[in-house]
């Protein structure tokens, strides 16, 4: 089984371990891309990070980790949303705020082969581009444009 439970994701974090999920595919200024998240505990919380990379994928090419992002002006891996507490308020808010799904969290490093599904999924293409068709399909998100992001304040976050 590749996807943790939501009692597995919890405490995978509780532990120390990172734990991500992969998004899909994304448009972002008429350029379209794909959109992951890792959750990663440290010292001062929870560290949730949101990466929008290019999709350079080939058959021989999946790590999604290593993909270029879309903002040139990102050159570090993903962008820090939010710094929260506990692990409870950092899957809480990833799945409030960036879609994720309490279902489809994997461990850490896994992240690339559900890119692979995805690609298998969608049929690749030639350059490994996402087909803008596949967009509105359930779990798939399109931005409009706007992207996600000014950071979070890791203050006191009310979660109802």
């Amino acid at each position: 089984m590749r996807h943790l439970t939501p009692a597995f994701a919890l405490s995978a974090l509780q532990r120390g371990k990172q734990i991500e999920q992969f998004l899909g595919a994304i448009e972002i200024d008429g350029r379209l891309g794909l959109r992951w998240i890792a959750l990663s505990p440290g010292r001062a919380g929870i560290t949730i990070y949101l990466s929008e990379v290019e999709d350079v994928g080939t058959d021989a090419f999946l790590d999604i980790t290593e993909f270029p992002s879309l903002d040139p002006e990102d050159e570090t891996w993903g962008r820090e949303i939010a710094v929260l507490p506990t692990p409870e308020e950092a899957l809480h808010l990833s799945e409030r705020e960036l879609a994720a799904d309490p279902q489809r969290w994997v461990n850490d490093g896994i992240v690339c082969d559900e890119y692979q599904d995805f690609r298998t999924g969608r049929g690749s293409s030639a350059h490994g581009t996402a087909d803008p068709g596949h967009l509105s399909r359930p779990g798939r998100r399109k931005s409009g444009g706007t992207p996600l992001g000014a950071p979070i304040s890791a203050g006191p976050v009310t979660l109802g």
